[in-house]
């Protein structure tokens, strides 16, 4: 048995439940992700193009876009720490002894984080001043996809049981790269061009808002739409790669399950409507509310059966290895988890309130002060 002894405490809650909030909150972590990387990518090219080119639009389109990357920087974190928790209790003889194994690339996410909040800072105060801000955004999106490199490498290292004695042998010290694996780079470049279609859907909508002029909002809706399709073939082309290098194992478990086989044409189809729902408001004149919800519906669809997907591709793997995390003993807690339900709805209803008070705030446009 390659794995840890079982642990001492059970899970506190039904496998199932554990499974879906996972679920729910990764999606909702990836969202945030891929603006994020989606938005620098475009902030360092409007950035560079207002300056070469000396064009006013292409400044106020990176400042509209910058001013908001510190906000999905904090969703983004916040929404990063539930998955990992519930990860972590279900998974934790895998995901501990990975994350030990390379110790300190694993906490220098911390400090990366750090330095690309940081960097969004000055992004946000340059771009707001109609100074260049393509440097820092370019440094801060390396620090970002970094920081999604390493948490792509300790995922899939926590699935790799056969080479953890060889990297413990060669060095306790947690400073060691885990030897290469053919699924790491795929894993990684999938959710890294995703952030072209979220970031395109992310625009999308921005080129409603009445606080931006009307240049600008034109250039964030053709840009917006352009990037979903480009986004949208780029990551069918990078899961199909994905796919591709999974164990036949793994391969033949996906095809055979049948909720996994579901999730993979829902992400297809999905992906694909993204892609025509985006193309089709190329060649509008002005924001259609109802086909960016749609194209919002649809994108998200395709993340949460993406992460179904991956969430198929762990277990099939690890259960291959001797891991089945469907036989882990539960005791459920009902007391602990009626609490945390009350105050999941109750923190829904405060953001709700908090949405609608922003939406009653008097708008001030949005323009580079020079």
């Amino acid at each position: 048995m390659p794995f840890p002894h079982v642990d001492p405490i059970p899970v506190p809650a039904p496998i199932w439940l554990m499974k879906v909030l996972l679920l729910l909150t990764l999606a909702l972590h990836f969202v945030a992700v891929q603006i994020l990387i989606g938005s620098l990518v475009a902030i360092c090219w409007f950035s560079f193009r207002g300056k070469v080119a000396s064009d006013q639009v292409a400044k106020t389109v990176a400042s509209v876009l910058a001013r908001r990357v510190t906000i999905v920087m904090t969703f983004l974190i916040n929404l990063g720490i539930p998955p990992l928790l519930f990860a972590q209790v279900l998974y934790g003889r895998a995901l501990y002894t990975s994350s030990v194994l390379i110790g300190v690339i694993w906490i220098s996410i911390i400090f990366l984080l750090m330095a690309c909040y940081a960097l969004l800072y000055r992004v946000q105060y340059r771009t707001a001043n109609g100074e260049p801000a393509f440097c820092s955004a370019f440094i801060a999106l390396l620090l970002a996809a970094g920081v999604g490199r390493i948490l792509s490498l300790n995922m899939t290292l926590m699935l790799r049981p056969e080479v953890w004695s060889q990297m413990y042998a060669h060095s306790a010290r947690g400073i060691f790269l885990p030897p290469s694996d053919p699924t790491g780079l795929p894993r990684w470049g999938f959710m890294m061009v995703g952030g072209l279609l979220t970031s395109g859907l992310w625009m999308l909508l921005h080129s409603g808002l009445t606080t931006i002029e009307d240049d600008a909002r034109n250039v964030l809706r053709r840009a917006g739409s352009f990037l979903v399709v480009i986004g949208g073939f780029a990551q069918v082309a990078v899961g199909y790669a994905v796919l591709g290098t999974q164990p036949a194992v793994v391969r033949l478990g996906l095809v055979n399950t049948a909720f996994y086989k579901i999730s993979m044409i829902a992400w297809i189809a999905c992906v694909v409507l993204t892609i025509l729902l985006g193309g089709v408001q190329i060649g509008l004149k002005k924001f259609n509310p109802l086909l960016t919800g749609l194209a919002w519906l649809t994108g998200f669809l395709s993340i949460c059966s993406a992460v179904i997907v991956r969430d198929g591709i762990r277990d099939l793997t690890l259960a291959s290895k001797g891991f089945d995390v469907w036989a882990r003993t539960e005791v459920s807690n009902w007391g602990v988890l009626i609490i945390f339900f009350i105050l999941f709805v109750v923190s829904l209803g405060v953001i709700g309130w908090l949405l609608l008070v922003m939406r009653q705030a008097r708008s001030i446009t949005e323009q580079v002060t020079s």
